[in-house]
């Protein structure tokens, strides 16, 4: 008898390092979709700031725009830099 339950033991910690890999593989699976997410919303604000930079002298409509996000959502040392910048914040 002492047997059988010497392979339960043995069952369970195999099941128990198996479910301590998973959930280690699972925590490094989510750091690596929040890098990639991290990635692409820096490649997103690139692409769209250069867009707008580009036309923002074109359009003055585009400027007052852009100039009242700025207002409320940079920070004070966003603005600061910015306002060395020219713009109107």
């Amino acid at each position: 008898m002492s047997n059988k339950k010497g392979n339960n033991n043995d069952r369970v910690d195999a099941l128990l390092r198996r479910e301590a890999a998973l959930k280690a593989a699972i925590a490094e699976e989510k750091v690596r979709q929040q890098k990639r997410a991290e990635k692409e919303r820096a490649r997103l604000a690139s692409v769209i700031g250069e867009c707008l930079l580009a036309d923002l002298d074109a359009n003055p409509q585009l400027g007052l725009l852009i100039e009242e996000s700025l207002k409320r959502k940079a920070s004070s040392r966003d603005a600061e830099f910015l306002r060395t910048r020219g713009f109107r914040i």
